[in-house]
């Protein structure tokens, strides 16, 4: 098993990557949130080698109990592992469990190469993923955009248990008219957060200058129409008023158009 667990000194640490060899048990999903204390003396040894390699884990039984108590479930009898490192700061390790028995000393020599590749691959993908969130989410309130929305109309052609909420923040204008476009932004800020101690955050788009969209999948019906109840008693709390139009349905096969019934349903509620 390759890997690469990600996490600062005096942090829990997480397998972020592996890649396991035919018969070998994936790891990731348990192995998150390690408590540093596991591996703090890899981060000490980390300050003063380039590697560490444990060549049988029942020599460090006594010695590192904590580690020895990860590693043994996992049936790893050895190890190598060298750090990750921004500058001086060590932000994690990568690693080869169980590795030829012949091959362990000669191997520390390219498990530091790939180490430092792996430092800038690291890089790349985090500035990708920022990005990427950059290109879907709402700078103002954290929440998708329309370019999220238009993706998920995209992949998702058929949808079940399909909730939708159409909101339309009211008095936008004249907030921003009176007393300036700050105050709008922050009334369109509370708005998210009054939705987002609703609904999901993921299933919240802005799709205009005082809308959003709620979808929501795989909602029950009794479900949605409580949630729709209390968005509504929390509008208080977050000063602010919001038009909404919702439509359940138990299965969709255009979005779009659940998107157009709920919309004009906001509209009957704003005249009202």
């Amino acid at each position: 098993r390759i890997y690469i667990f990600e996490g600062k000194k005096n942090c829990p640490v997480n397998n972020t990557f592996e890649w396991c060899a035919e018969g070998v048990t994936a790891e990731t999903d348990t192995l998150q949130n390690v408590p540093y204390e596991a591996v703090s003396w890899w981060y000490d040894t980390f300050n003063t080698y380039d590697h560490l390699v444990i060549e049988n884990i029942e020599d460090i039984k006594e010695t590192e109990p904590l580690t020895y108590e990860y590693l043994k479930p996992q049936n790893i009898h050895s190890l190598i592992t060298a750090p990750l490192k921004k500058g001086n700061e060590i932000f994690g390790f990568f690693g080869v469990d169980n590795p030829p028995e012949y091959a362990i000393r000669n191997a520390t020599y390219i498990i530091e190469i790939v180490a430092h590749f792996m430092v800038s691959l690291l890089e790349k993908k985090k500035l990708m993923d920022k990005l990427e969130r950059m290109s879907y989410e709402d700078h103002l309130t954290g929440v998708y955009n329309r370019n999220a929305l238009n993706d998920f109309l995209e992949e998702n052609l058929q949808v079940n248990n399909l909730g939708m909420v159409y909101c339309d923040v009211l008095g936008l204008k004249r907030v921003n008219d009176t007393l300036g476009h700050q105050a709008g932004d922050n009334l369109l800020i509370r708005a998210s957060e009054c939705l987002k101690s609703t609904f999901r955050k993921n299933d919240i788009y802005r799709i205009g200058g005082d809308e959003f969209l709620i979808i929501s999948v795989g909602i029950e019906e009794n479900t949605f129409k409580k949630r729709i109840v209390e968005l509504k008693e929390k509008m208080g709390n977050y000063d602010v008023k919001i038009s909404l139009g919702t439509v359940w349905k138990p299965l969709s096969t255009d979005v779009e158009q659940v998107i157009y019934e709920a919309d004009a349903l906001m509209y009957e509620d704003k005249r009202a």
